[in-house]
């Protein structure tokens, strides 16, 4: 208790008044520490949230998701599944416990100012139950709002119900219209509840009713990522047994039906539902926690220095204590009154950067990791930064003290003071050098590795030009056309008259939607494989500036029902069908016994879409006209305003839908990619940051221990060029000692992770000659400027060593 007393009224007092000397160092240990802790508390709670928390409902690791396999020609891929498969699966009481079907639906709230998108979800009853769904108004669907009882009821979500309701309490048992629809909203979920992120990174805004008959044979012919279910199995039941005999009953079904194509089948990949959300973001997070605890080595490396730095500014000080009586103790005191000080000055700092940086994540970074709504700076990450922070002082000022001999420091008045460097040895400095270099040369190796994709991916041109282009739908709303396409044709022919619009063609998506992927046979029904598919008109390329390489456009029609029998392919595709032969002429079958002729080849494009490869292989067919969708491209500006008076001109029924600019919506598409720059380029500069500081602080101490020598060479006549090589070439040694380590642990891990761990590396080879000379350069300078600052001055200040 004494000791505590005296620690806190003297020696924390006087460690104050000596930091307040020394800004310098005081800022360096603060703002690296700081920032340290900042990334270490982030990344710590993107890693539990990922990895260790339990999803929050009950008996959550019993839940899974039913997706399904499909094999075409001895290939297998997963993600697309088949609503009358789910079904099947829906309805088994042999393996299944509970299952609920979900199925996406987005669409405007037609009824509400401005008729927003909303991104909504159609579930059978289960879902409530299964997910233990808290009511914030109202309740759930019931049995008898399940599936084909087509009851049309909705309830919307907590933040939903606040913005686009004015959280009026009275809109249970009201009606709101969604899309053409008109649903009965019987709840509002809870504030506290999240869904889980089955279909991917973003938030449900309502749940609705199925509406529509689902059985057995009613959906086969629609394969597709919107639809999974979330089921409990019977106890007793595995996930590989269920998986393997559910598989094998879909798949009967799927064999059984008409025209199916040979050598096709579909399975059952049922995973469990913390696997399905979190998905890729695990690899992401394992990532970025690896490269955070070799940066915090290199912070602990870098403390070391400097800590070892300022021991040597104290030597005299601490001769004079010493002298008066202090023991090894008392000097330990000292050094860790000072050591606290910033530490716990840094921790502060540190965990307001991290609630902001946590904010941040909460807001944006749900693009990249999965439950990182439920991201908070929480009562546990604030008490382990403080006893990091603690321990970590503690050890700061042992090492520091550890190098000082206290027996010829004692003696030290008693001599001219000259050579007192020899207290920490030169073999401490250079393995402290040698670590920081190592470290930070391993750090930069695995950013760049995540870096140079990012890189690639941002600048790679999309081979379409979306300069002034936007996605434009119509809402029909009551109209119910006996033509649709002589109305789209109708309202593309009204558009075109617009002074502000230069082109337009109609398509069934965005230029940018490249979840469209179905079924290609050639010209014997043999399966091709699922093949992304863009549905659009003749007049399609020409707006986007997308090059033919071989042939022509589709033919002009004026009708659905002469619709042109042709296929235009990209070039990718055309080299696995044909090889080097001319695709144009050639079959191809969207449809078994539907044949279609190539009558073009177009370049290939490069529309990012969240998955590692570019869907390159893509085939084009003519476009129908069954939703009035279509692509705008515009002189300056166009206002909605002025699209909404247009189409009342055809029918007063019509409205805008979309008019999303694709330029953004491209952004939109990058936003992960960028993200991951960013992170990564912010890696590398503390990294280089922390690694020139300590190398710097090490070196800083040599060469004040060097003084009085370095002193003698300069009063003696030596050049001060010479004197400066000289230190450098030492000082080099550990630099170099260092890169060499670094790189080989690289090649070390990069071959255990592809030869054996089977990840892949996307990086490229360029940037290992990029990371060693900026590492180079890096230790050069923090080598080259302490002894420069000596030479610079007095020798005969040098000889005092004051």
């Amino acid at each position: 208790m004494k000791w505590l007393q005296h620690f806190f009224k003297h020696d924390v007092k006087l460690a104050m008044m000596s930091l307040m000397k020394l800004p310098g160092f005081s800022l360096t240990v603060i703002s690296t520490l700081a920032i340290t802790l900042a990334a270490l508390a982030v990344v710590l709670n993107i890693n539990y949230l990922v990895l260790g928390k339990a999803l929050p409902y009950p008996d959550s690791d019993s839940l899974i998701t039913t997706d399904q396999s499909e094999t075409i020609n001895g290939e297998t891929q997963y993600g697309f599944q088949i609503l009358s498969a789910q079904f099947k699966i829906y309805t088994n009481t042999t393996h299944i416990d509970k299952m609920a079907l979900m199925s996406l639906h987005g669409d405007k709230l037609n009824d509400v100012a401005g008729s927003p998108y909303v991104e909504g979800v159609k579930v059978t009853p289960e879902y409530f139950t299964l997910l233990d769904v808290p009511m914030h108004l109202g309740r759930y669907f019931t049995a008898a709002q399940g599936l084909n009882a087509k009851q049309q009821v909705v309830v919307l979500s907590y933040p939903i119900w606040q913005k686009h309701f004015a959280s009026d309490p009275s809109v249970i048992g009201q009606y709101t219209r969604i899309g053409n629809d008109n649903y009965q909203i019987i709840g509002v979920s809870a504030a506290s509840f999240i869904p889980p992120e089955v279909f991917g990174n973003f938030p449900v805004d309502l749940w609705l009713s199925f509406n529509e008959e689902v059985s057995l044979t009613s959906h086969w012919n629609a394969i597709t990522g919107g639809v999974n279910g979330i089921a409990r199995l019977k106890p007793g039941v595995t996930l590989a047994q269920a998986s393997s005999v559910l598989g094998e009953q879909i798949n009967a079904l799927y064999q059984g039906r008409e025209a199916v194509a040979a050598n096709t089948a579909i399975g059952a990949h049922f995973v469990p539902l913390k696997a399905k959300i979190i998905a890729d973001s695990s690899a992401m997070a394992l990532m970025l926690l690896a490269g955070v605890i070799t940066l915090l080595f290199i912070a602990i490396t870098n403390m070391t220095n400097l800590f070892l730095s300022r021991a040597a500014q104290k030597q005299r000080v601490m001769a004079i204590q010493a002298a008066l009586g202090a023991l090894p103790k008392h000097l330990l005191s000292s050094m860790f009154a000072e050591a606290l000080i910033l530490c716990l000055a840094a921790c502060v700092i540190g965990l307001i950067m991290a609630g902001w940086v946590m904010l941040w994540l909460e807001q944006d970074l749900h693009y990249m990791f999965a439950r990182l709504q439920q991201v908070q700076l929480d009562v546990v990450t604030v008490v382990v930064s403080f006893l990091v922070s603690i321990g970590l002082a503690l050890v700061m000022a042992t090492l520091s003290c550890a190098r000082i001999n206290y027996v010829a420091l004692n003696c030290q008045l008693q001599g001219s003071g000259k050579g007192t460097g020899a207290q920490i040895s030169t073999t401490t400095r250079h393995v402290l050098v040698a670590t920081q270099v190592g470290l930070a040369t391993v750090l930069l190796f695995g950013a760049t590795s995540l870096l140079s994709p990012a890189i690639e991916r941002l600048q790679k041109p999309t081979g379409l030009n979306t300069d002034n282009v936007y996605y434009l739908s119509v809402d029909e709303g009551q109209l119910a056309p006996a033509d649709r396409f002589a109305l789209s044709q109708q309202i593309k022919q009204s558009l075109i008259r617009l002074p502000q619009i230069s082109d337009v063609a109609s398509t069934e998506a965005s230029a940018l939607a490249m979840g469209w992927e179905n079924y290609l046979y050639d010209d014997q029904a043999k399966m091709q494989g699922i093949v992304s598919t863009g549905y659009v008109d003749s007049g399609h390329f020409a707006l986007f500036e997308h090059p033919i390489l071989a042939g022509r456009t589709f033919v002009e029609f004026t009708s659905s029902h002469s619709i042109p029998t042709e296929i235009i392919i990209s070039q990718s595709l055309a080299q696995r069908l044909f090889g080097q032969q001319s695709a144009i002429g050639k079959t191809l079958q969207v449809q078994p016994e539907n044949p279609l002729t190539v009558v073009g080849v177009v370049s290939d494009i490069y529309v990012p879409d969240g998955r590692r490869e570019y869907a390159k292989e893509r085939y084009y067919v003519p476009y129908r006209g069954n939703n009035l969708r279509f692509s705008v491209k515009v002189k300056g500006s166009l206002a909605i305003d002025v699209l909404q008076a247009q189409l009342k001109q055809i029918d007063a029924h019509l409205t805008v839908g979309q008019f999303t600019p694709l330029a953004q919506s491209l952004e939109n598409r990058l936003r992960e990619t960028k993200l991951v720059a960013i992170l990564t380029i912010s890696l590398i500069a503390l990294a280089l940051s922390l690694a020139a500081a300590g190398i710097y602080g090490v070196l800083s101490y040599s060469v004040q221990m060097r003084r009085y020598e370095l002193g003698i060479h300069l009063s003696l006549g030596a050049h001060t060029h010479t004197v400066i090589n000289m230190v450098l070439k030492q000082s080099m040694r550990p630099v170099i000692a260092g890169l060499i380590a670094g790189v080989l642990f690289a090649v070390m891990a990069y071959l255990l992770l592809t030869r054996i761990a089977g990840v892949a590396f996307e990086g490229q080879i360029i940037m290992v000659f990029i990371t060693l000379p900026v590492m180079l350069l890096i230790a050069s300078l923090a080598c080259y400027l302490p002894v420069k600052k000596v030479v610079a001055g007095d020798p005969l200040q040098a000889l005092r060593i004051e």
